[in-house]
């Protein structure tokens, strides 16, 4: 059961699976249909996280690009899906092209058949411009940034989103996209980090297994005005370990610097690594 603010869900229902533009689908009409009830629209999510593909032969070819436009814009219909939500995530600068040719020729189908198209996307950096953002913008319904991995799996221990990253993130977007466009994907988990020696290892949780950790541990977590977190930082059998809560007053916090800006909402990764109280403080952020 989630809160009323809640008003689209985007399954991971789609990936590409070979190089002709066909993808693999988990598509479940009696999903949709329950969304429906529930006054939910579906966005379907297509991923490229497949090892085997090359987005330079799907996307690079007409007659594949096509055939993966129009497979996947049938499945939605067949599907009644409300949207498409694109989640490419290794497009290199050389396929970044056909890329935005992909997009626009996907918004035109979709948009003859009432159906939304979403981008998912890194945020901004020099290194990754040739996404073309402002593009994706004039093209797409709504862009979709992720505000978080601020630290991440090999990374150094840190926030996976604390407050002036998530700050930096929604300024830097919306200056590429109108806000009215821009969507902010928020975490609905954290990292308990483990420090031992010169290695540094963490594991990805939901809000609930990181609090439920730390007391098991007995230990607390004083709030960190900077972090704009509750933050843990302690030994335990020779390891330090080190957690960046995301919890009620941690998101509210986030809602409030992003409703400053007027975007169009908040997107989460992902749904039930969250406490149920999280729902409360994003509705009363929602215009």
């Amino acid at each position: 059961a989630v809160a009323g603010s809640l008003n689209v869900v985007s399954p991971t229902w789609f990936a590409l699976n070979d190089n002709k533009g066909n993808f693999s689908s988990l598509a479940n009409e009696e999903y949709v249909t329950a969304a429906h009830a529930k006054g939910l629209k579906v966005w379907g999510l297509i991923n490229d996280f497949d090892k085997n593909i090359s987005l330079k032969r799907i996307l690079g070819r007409t007659s594949t690009r096509s055939r993966l436009i129009n497979n996947l814009v049938s499945t939605a219909m067949r599907y009644k899906l409300d949207g498409i939500n694109i989640d490419f995530e290794k497009i290199k600068s050389d396929v970044a092209p056909a890329y935005l040719e992909f997009l626009r020729e996907l918004t035109l189908v979709c948009h003859a058949n009432d159906i939304t198209v979403t981008v998912d996307d890194y945020l901004p950096t020099d290194a990754t411009a040739y996404y073309d953002w402002k593009e994706q913008g004039k093209v797409a319904d709504y862009v979709i940034f992720m505000a978080y991995d601020e630290h991440y799996a090999g990374s150094e221990a840190g926030s996976v989103a604390s407050l002036p990253f998530v700050r930096e993130a929604v300024s830097d977007t919306i200056d590429m996209v109108p806000s009215k466009q821009v969507i902010v994907g928020i975490p609905f988990f954290t990292r308990i980090w483990s420090i031992s020696g010169q290695t540094t290892t963490s594991r990805a949780v939901g809000m609930q297994a990181a609090i439920d950790e730390l007391n098991a541990d007995g230990k607390t977590a004083p709030w960190n005005e900077d972090a704009g977190q509750y933050v843990s930082s302690y030994d335990k059998n020779g390891v330090t370990k080190k957690t960046w809560f995301e919890e009620d007053k941690s998101i509210e916090e986030k809602r409030k610097v992003i409703s400053e800006y007027d975007t169009a909402g908040v997107a989460a990764w992902k749904l039930g690594l969250e406490k149920a109280s999280v729902w409360n403080v994003i509705s009363r952020y929602i215009n």
